[in-house]
Formats: structure tokens, C-alpha cells, sequence
């Protein structure tokens, strides 16, 4: 009985232990960054625009992106954004479907700073070199929540 009693004041706790480190994306070893389109004057997410997913293995590297709310069949690069000095690394290159859906899965080491789904058409670079931006064009692109590896005591967004 009184391991019952026990039992029963653990499962809450332990609950609570889980939800705090993230459920299962953290019980598993994989983390997740939301992406979003913002409106570049201010830099809001725009409220049912399009949105992704990246969910990443931060230790063995794989990583799989999935958005939605793109322009349908259009070229689009995964790319990671280091503002100081500027520069760039393209992940991936994919093109949406007749529904404006991408989904780019990979391996990649370097989980800090930005992330970003730009215009395959605004960057040049294959993936895993560097990237050169050829226009800049922020309204086709999804954004990251937060810069990845800097504190943030941001509230988190709802997911897509």
C-alpha cells in the first residue's frame, strides 16, 4: 500500500520533469526550431502565414524540415544565417509541392544562430558550402523563432 501511495505522488512529478525538458522531441535527443514568415518592417510572425518545423538530432546531426504555406512548386534553400561577419551555409535545396508543402530532411553539425527558408532562387551555394545571397527578399521567407545556441527568454510560439 505504501508503494502505492508513493507511486502515485511520482507520476505527477515525473510529468512534470518531462514536460519541462520538452516531452518526447527531449526524452529522444531531438530538439526543435519553429519557423515562421515575419513581416519585415516589424519582424512579427504574420498570423496564418506559412510556417515549418526543423526538427534536429543536435549530437548525430539529422535533421528533417517540414513547412507549409509556401508558393506552390518554387525553389527553396534551407539555409543557416551568422550575422557577424555575414555569412551563410546552405543545409539543403528542395521545391514545394502543387500545395506550397517542402520537406527537406539531412545531416548537419553546426546548431547555433540562425535558421532560415529562403527563395532557392535568392541564394546561390549548394549544399554544404557557403551561400550567396543574390536578392533579398524577406516576405517569401520563414524565420526562425529564436537564434539557436543565445539565451532567450522568449515565450515559445504556438507550433504549426
Amino acid at each position: 500500500m505504501r508503494f502505492v501511495l508513493l507511486a502515485a505522488r511520482m507520476v505527477p512529478a515525473a510529468l512534470l520533469l518531462l514536460l519541462a525538458a520538452g516531452g518526447s522531441l527531449a526524452a529522444s535527443g531531438q530538439k526543435k526550431l519553429l519557423l515562421f514568415a515575419k513581416d519585415p518592417s516589424t519582424w512579427s510572425i504574420v498570423e496564418g502565414g506559412a510556417r515549418g518545423k526543423l526538427v534536429y538530432h543536435e549530437v548525430k546531426g539529422a535533421y528533417q524540415l517540414d513547412a507549409s504555406g509556401l508558393a506552390p512548386r518554387a525553389p527553396y534553400a534551407l539555409v543557416r544565417y551568422v550575422g557577424s561577419p555575414p555569412r551563410g551555409e546552405v543545409l539543403a535545396r528542395g521545391v514545394s509541392d502543387s500545395a506550397g508543402r517542402l520537406s527537406l530532411q539531412g545531416s548537419w553539425r553546426n546548431w547555433t544562430s540562425k535558421f532560415w527558408v529562403v527563395s532557392g532562387e535568392d541564394v546561390g551555394g549548394s549544399p554544404g558550402s557557403a551561400a550567396s545571397l543574390k536578392a533579398w527578399r524577406p516576405e517569401r521567407y520563414l524565420f526562425e523563432e529564436k537564434p539557436l545556441g543565445i539565451p532567450c527568454s522568449c515565450p515559445e510560439p504556438e507550433e504549426p
